[in-house]
């Protein structure tokens, strides 16, 4: 399995890697981060939904992402990882909440190591709520009830792509501004790692992730780390 480790990059740059990774379908783990810092909105979100003078204030670019759910503050300490998987692979789970499990399954590894007990998410009813943090829908790992990563997918015939963030720093005041959602909402739903009370630099973060994803992936080989290769810009997209 090939592992990309990406430097921050604009908003459109990230997404745009991301679909090309899901076009050229074969295994890899992509962990990268964000600058400037950035909004993006699930495919079905509505511009309407963000607090435009907000984003304009706080210098955020904004992104449509290919995948649903919510939308997300990408800030400067988050680490963002996307996975894609061979729709045909035989560990990969069918039905969407054991495969946002399996697919996020080295965050929750990764977390545990750090000392947090991360779980997914059971939910009895989902919610739709613009901020993707704050959303109940079966697909969060949360520590002590409150979310500490999310995730989203896209599905082609040939290939499953899931991203998704982990969340060092909470940032509740533009969460809750961006998003027009209370403070309190944010602060009762969401926490981070710093909350929790671990601090690791990005370096041991980005480590203990790769820890992770290479321990429940084990199925789709070692991870070789690789470079990004210009032919996968010209690939057609999904």
């Amino acid at each position: 399995m090939d592992l990309l480790l990406d430097p921050p990059l604009p908003a459109a740059e990230n997404m745009r890697r991301d679909d090309a990774l899901l076009a050229r379908g074969e295994p890899v783990l992509r962990l990268y981060g964000w600058t400037p810092e950035a909004i993006s909105l699930g495919n079905s979100q509505r511009l309407d939904e963000i607090d435009a003078t907000a984003v304009r204030e706080y210098h955020l670019e904004v992104v449509k992402r290919g995948t649903g759910g919510g939308g997300i503050l990408h800030n400067a300490s988050e680490v963002t990882y996307s996975v894609v998987v061979p729709i045909d692979h035989p560990d990969l789970p069918r039905g969407l909440p054991a495969s946002f499990a399996y697919l996020g399954g080295g965050v929750r590894t990764a977390l545990r190591a750090l000392g947090l007990p991360a779980e997914l998410e059971s939910v009895p009813d989902l919610t739709r709520d613009a901020l993707c943090y704050v959303r109940q829908q079966g697909t969060n790992l949360v520590v002590r009830g409150r979310k500490i990563s999310g995730g989203a997918q896209r599905r082609t015939r040939r290939a499953v792509l899931q991203h998704g963030t982990v969340i060092v720093d909470r940032d509740e005041a533009r969460l809750a501004r961006v998003f027009q959602t209370p403070e309190a909402n944010v602060t009762a739903r969401v926490t981070s790692l710093r909350l929790e009370g671990i601090d690791p630099t990005r370096t041991a973060l980005v480590a203990a992730l790769v820890r992770g994803f290479a321990t429940d992936l084990a199925a789709l080989g070692p991870l070789v780390p690789i470079a990004w290769d210009p032919a996968w810009d010209a690939l057609p997209p999904w």
